[in-house]
């Protein structure tokens, strides 16, 4: 005999019952589950408190309220309608969903009213983004193929799919007359390193110049396919990574296009409501070929002198006018030696007597895990700190530590030495989560971790937004920032903050637009604007808005603008909206 799961369920709870009485039922207003509610809120508010955001958003003013409210509701609408959409047996790709791997995300983002709004919002500043990889690389290909004199070589010829992978591809200029005939670069007889005009190799390529500059691409960005492979590890993608950054380089270092890309970048910023920039760079050997030349001018300022002129240019634009500005902070690979190391930080120091407002402070950048750790960096790093203090030279340390997956080796306490050599901002900071008291250091020194998702993500360290740390960061009570790191790399194809803001937003529950607009101004609060001491500089992060320097005056432009884009969110969703977000609390 068989009995169905419901009878034998039910004749269960039968014989478990007999002879018991029973005093009501469950009753959503009874006292005790009031006091479980009530003490319930309480918890969740003392939380609250200790997020990094809390004082901003308790200082929203009511219009700032009601847009936090309609883009809330916006977001949960377009995660319920847009990203979930489930696979089927036939095609699980179809599957998406809110905050999956950003190759994936990309193409759909800019179908969103969320992207939109996004796009419009006022960012502040870019902390954090190194200068070869900032611009898109279709832009500076551009600028390449349209000055005079560049050309291109290949380290072998590129016949096959394995021989485009494996070859390094050179431009330079040049000043003579070189034929535009010969062996295309993708012909077996094409002898290696023979420089051919970059609008030859073009035109003679297999598939035309489209086909060209899609190879070229494939030599400057990280392919989606790569970046999701995460079961290849960090070094393997860090491989890639870097051997972007030689082609790249090799198209900057012609003044004309040099120049080129300084206009468009600042351009690109400026539209996506960037109004500071801190760049990381360095030039300690002469690479800046002048026009018309074809050797690099031995003088190391004529670099920056371009980068000078080229800002005060843009800055006198009508695109321009309201951007303020941008610095440099001198970045040395952490994988050189001591004497390599020491050289370019001789360099760094004779830049800043040269351009004292234009360089900003000292860093060590390149892969963490394979580099050297900044305890074995520290006789460098002290002997730099003793040099500019002799000089009379402010300028402070911006280290990159923690970006890593390990807990307790070498790269992550990277963390321990850039507290102690009192860094003013920690570049990603991917790894502080795991360490109790460093976040007590970090909070009590006033110390801001530059974040850089999809930076993150697509290196290795997160599988998508949602595994990311940022979450965990802020509500500990760690001031951070949004930044982009590497976006031309990275496969964002913009120069703008726009999609770590998006991805950042559309990932987390607890960020809002209020927490949002909490990064941002951090982005300001923390920027390097002018020389301080440590006590100065320390200050006015405290006093915001309400001191009296410089970091105020930006701070007060940033918060009217914000207003503005919050009333713009009002005036544009309101009435759509209105329904939507009744009742809706705040965070």
């Amino acid at each position: 005999m068989h009995f169905s799961k419901s009878l034998f369920a039910a004749l269960s709870v039968s014989s478990v019952c007999a002879g018991i009485v029973f005093d009501g039922e469950p009753n959503v207003n009874s006292s005790a589950v009031q006091r479980h509610l009530q003490d319930r809120a309480a918890l969740i508010t003392l939380e609250k408190r200790q997020r990094q955001d809390y004082a901003f958003r308790q200082n929203l003013s009511a219009v700032a309220q009601q847009a936090d409210a309609i883009v809330n509701a916006i977001r949960q609408y377009e995660i319920d309608s847009f990203w979930r959409v489930p696979g089927t047996i036939e095609d699980e790709d179809k599957e998406r969903y809110a905050g999956e791997m950003f190759p994936k995300a990309k193409p759909l983002i800019s179908e969103t009213r969320l992207w939109s709004i996004v796009k419009k919002m006022p960012k502040g500043a870019l902390l954090h983004a190194h200068l070869v990889s900032m611009l898109p690389y279709e832009t500076l290909l551009d600028a390449v193929m349209n000055t005079e004199g560049m050309v291109v070589s290949v380290s072998q010829p590129v016949t096959s799919e394995l021989e485009q992978k494996n070859a390094t591809i050179t431009f330079a200029h040049v000043n003579h007359t070189i034929a535009a005939s010969g062996p295309a670069i993708d012909s077996t007889d094409y002898v290696p390193n023979t420089q051919l005009p970059v609008n030859y190799a073009a035109q003679s390529f297999t598939g035309g110049s489209q086909a060209f500059a899609e190879f070229v691409m494939s030599k400057l960005q990280l392919q989606p396919e790569e970046s999701i492979r995460h079961d290849l590890g960090v070094d393997e993608i860090w491989r890639i990574f870097q051997a972007c950054f030689d082609p790249a380089d090799s198209m900057m270092t012609y003044e004309p296009v040099l120049r080129t890309f300084y206009q468009k970048l600042f351009g690109a910023l400026a539209d996506d409501g960037i109004h500071w920039v801190e760049i990381r760079a360095s030039a300690a050997k002469g690479v800046l070929v002048h026009k018309g030349d074809e050797d690099a001018d031995p003088n190391l300022d004529v670099y920056w002198q371009v980068l000078v002129e080229e800002l005060d240019s843009f800055k006198k634009s009508d695109k321009g006018k309201h951007f303020w500005g941008a610095r440099v902070i001198w970045s040395d690979i952490r994988s050189e030696d001591r004497a390599s190391l020491t050289s370019s930080m001789k360099v760094a120091l004779g830049r800043k007597q040269r351009f004292p407002t234009l360089i900003s402070g000292y860093d060590l950048v390149g892969q963490e895990d394979l580099g050297r750790p900044l305890a074995d960096v520290a006789p460098e790093l002290i002997w730099f700190r003793e040099q500019a203090e002799r000089l009379n030279l402010t300028i402070p340390f911006f280290f990159h530590a923690g970006e890593t997956l390990g807990d307790g080796n070498s790269t992550d306490y990277n963390l321990v030495d850039a507290i102690l050599f009192n860094t003013r901002r920690i570049g990603h900071g991917f790894s502080l989560y795991k360490h109790p008291q460093l976040i007590d250091e970090v909070i009590t020194k006033s110390i801001m971790v530059e974040v850089c998702p999809i930076s993150n993500e697509v290196l290795r360290l997160a599988t998508d937004v949602l595994h990311h740390p940022l979450p965990a960061m802020v509500a500990h009570g760690i001031a951070t920032a949004i930044s982009n790191d590497d976006p031309a790399i990275l496969g964002q194809d913009a120069a703008g903050l726009s999609y770590d803001f998006y991805q950042t937003i559309q990932g987390f529950d607890n960020i809002g637009l209020a927490g949002l607009g909490a990064l941002a101004q951090n982005s300001v609060r923390w920027a390097n604007f002018e020389d301080q001491s440590d006590g100065d500089w320390v200050r006015d992060i405290d006093l915001g808005e309400h001191g009296t320097g410089v970091k105020a005056q930006y701070m007060q432009v940033w918060n009217q603008q914000w207003e503005d884009f919050c009333q713009w969110i009002v005036n544009e969703y309101g009435n759509e909206w209105q329904n939507a977000t009744t009742g809706m609390a705040m965070i």
